[in-house]
């Protein structure tokens, strides 16, 4: 419901006191009221604040580190600017922080009546100018390295444009809010971040990132870095290393379902024929070259357990393996970087410019892992979240995080078609809600299935398959992996 104002009318007045009264309204805070009873106050507030701001301060201007926030600080405090003198304003679970400064000006944003949004060069000034420390022993700015982050954010979002039409801005909007100091810090500051000049001056890892022509993904980079603890504190079981006389035919099924994962879809008969008798159907060479494809890339006796040594390894390994993996798809670029931006429904993957910057600092952030399986699991992760090519990710995400296991001695991992539904789940929930255990639960149930797949004779691997229902594919649950953690 909306907020109540009290007025100096005294038929409102009376009305207004008739209701409380009457149980009808309560009283939130000085002259302000609502009809309803039972939300906490402090919700009440927050949620109609700008009505609020409205009401006690007509035509103020959101300022400071709000108009970055654009919320409350983590100290509750809301940054107005509004006429001549300074002033607090505590409200239940927020205080209005009013400033006094120039009113707004061109390229404000109106938020409805009496209110205005400062506009980015205005914002970029004021969390730049000087400030102490004040209510709550916050400053009114943000920390420069926040600055940063937020520029190197709309360089991502808009290019590094943006920034040189927010610096000119900023220049001329200088002299009217008496900000010129601040105007000098945001040329030195944008200079570095677009032009790589004074990279010394700045002092956010995402900012010197950029200067330096290899920004990464923040958002990604903390993903990776919540997932790496938590892998880091898990035991997995261990995976027992096939003997040499099961390897091609278990490398087969590899094969054969991380295609699958991918839509393609072949009988495994099929499959045998283009991977040991090397029959392609005529009207599907490219598919049939993707299976063999995986198929040499899991046998090859130095690929199937060659792991990074470190983050341009990573980068090398990745541009290799790729190239070998869609040799046959000249259009999809083998062993090139993506150039345009690739996505899933309505998520976009890292984008381009952003690729080999948030490997760099996702492989530091896996390298210490000490278990073969949790180093195997970070890094299918990154590749197939990071999604460096235009088409493969999938597969080639399963190819490292089958060297690592192979290069620490361990058995494979297999992705069966019956896992297909939670195995994307799992990844969707870890990539969405930032949760991993789905995922680390799939990776256990990925260990117990593949340790226990037989290997030894064609038939009896098809029978166990069949048995246990592995060939069929089955939505997400249905293994009671994902359905009650998503």
């Amino acid at each position: 419901m909306p907020l109540l104002f009290g007025s100096s009318d005294s038929s409102e007045a009376n009305q207004l006191a008739r209701m409380i009264k009457r149980k009808e309204a309560r009283k939130l805070a000085s002259r302000i009221y609502t009809t309803d009873l039972t939300s906490p106050v402090e919700e009440l507030i927050r949620a109609d604040l700008l009505a609020i701001v409205r009401r006690f301060y007509p035509g103020a201007v959101i300022s400071y580190r709000t108009a970055i926030e654009a919320k409350p600080s983590p100290a509750g405090i809301y940054h107005i600017t509004h006429g001549r003198r300074d002033k607090i304003h505590p409200l239940p679970g927020v205080t209005l922080r009013i400033w006094k400064g120039a009113p707004a000006q061109a390229g404000d944003t109106q938020l409805g009546a009496d209110l205005f949004m400062g506009s980015r060069s205005r914002a970029l000034l004021e969390n730049l100018a000087e400030s102490r420390a004040g209510v709550g022993g916050e400053r009114k700015t943000l920390e420069r390295s926040a600055v940063e982050t937020w520029l190197d954010r709309l360089c991502r979002i808009h290019g590094p444009d943006e920034l040189r039409r927010l610096l000119a801005a900023a220049e001329e909007l200088a002299p009217v809010l008496g900000l010129e100091d601040a105007a000098q810090r945001a040329r030195t500051m944008i200079a570095a971040l677009v032009d790589g000049v004074g990279v010394e001056t700045l002092v956010s890892p995402v900012g010197r990132a950029r200067a330096r022509r290899e920004p990464y993904d923040p958002d990604r980079v903390g993903l990776f870095t919540r997932l790496a603890s938590r892998l880091a504190t898990e035991n997995f079981a261990s995976v027992p290393e096939r003997p040499e006389a099961e390897r091609r035919l278990h490398a087969f099924w590899e094969a054969y379902f991380s295609n699958y994962i991918e839509g393609t879809v072949f009988t495994i008969q099929e499959a045998r024929e283009i991977v040991f008798d090397h029959k392609l159907p005529p009207a599907r060479p490219k598919d049939a070259h993707d299976i063999l494809s995986t198929f040499h890339l899991a046998t090859d006796g130095h690929n199937r357990r060659e792991v990074p040594r470190d983050a341009d390894d990573l980068l090398r390994l990745l541009e290799v393996r790729h190239a070998r993996l869609m040799h046959d798809r000249l259009d999809v670029g083998p062993g090139r970087f993506k150039e345009t931006a690739n996505r899933v429904g309505t998520r976009e993957f890292v984008a381009p410019e952003l690729v080999r910057g948030t490997l760099r600092l996702a492989f530091e952030l896996g390298r210490h892992l000490a278990q073969p399986v949790a180093r195997g699991a970070f890094v299918m992760f990154i590749v197939a979240e990071v999604h460096p090519f235009n088409d493969g990710n999938g597969r080639l995400a399963r190819l490292f995080l089958n060297a690592e296991l192979t290069a620490g001695n361990c058995g494979r991992l297999i992705v069966p078609t019956s896992l297909r539904g939670d195995y994307l789940s799992c990844l969707e929930a870890l990539t969405v809600g930032g949760n991993p255990e789905p995922f680390l639960v799939l990776i256990s149930r990925l260990i117990g299935f593949s340790a226990g797949l037989p290997c030894g004779a064609w038939e009896q691997s098809v029978a166990a398959l069949e048995k246990s229902g592995a060939l069929k594919d089955a939505p997400a649950g249905s293994w009671g992996i994902a359905s009650a953690m998503l």
